[in-house]
């Protein structure tokens, strides 16, 4: 789906997830596509993100995990949310013995301050995120907030 204003995270060495985003006919999205870089494929996957999202940050924060934070929602609505993306890797779906992934969303925490994160993410050797965060209207200065993720990792 074209889009802009996403985030996209890559998972493992051929996966790349791109979450949400802005697309001109539809507004600010809540899905997700999974890209395999092996084969060339892109899949649009079933669950959706709570809440439609764009400009905010996708952080890999384990094997199994990815953390999804702030952003702009519908109708410039700035969000101080962070989410986890789970992925599992191995669940037997019964037929012919095909290995699937399964993925599940749930709402963590909340960062310090709503709005736009801006990039590079910065992860510590202390397991701190480091975000500087905006707001919509990206006329005030950078706000440099540190978030810790270790009690969900």
């Amino acid at each position: 789906m074209a889009r802009s204003q996403s985030s996209a995270c890559l998972f493992q060495d051929n996966i790349i997830f791109v979450f949400g985003g802005y697309n001109k006919g539809l507004g600010t999205l809540n899905s997700i596509e999974r890209y395999d870089i092996s084969i060339k494929k892109v899949t649009l996957l079933e669950i959706k993100m709570p809440f439609p999202l764009r400009r905010f940050a996708s952080v890999k924060i384990s094997m199994t995990k990815i953390l999804l934070m702030g952003g702009i929602g519908r109708l410039s609505k700035e969000s101080d949310g962070v989410y986890c993306f789970d992925i599992d890797d191995g669940v037997n779906n019964g037929v012919n013995d095909i290995v699937r992934s399964t993925y599940s969303i749930e709402n963590l925490d909340k960062i310090d301050k709503p709005g736009v994160i801006d990039y590079p993410v910065i992860i510590d050797s202390i397991g701190s995120l480091h975000l500087f965060i905006e707001t919509a209207s990206g006329t005030s200065p950078l706000m440099r907030s540190v978030y810790s993720f270790l009690e969900f990792s």
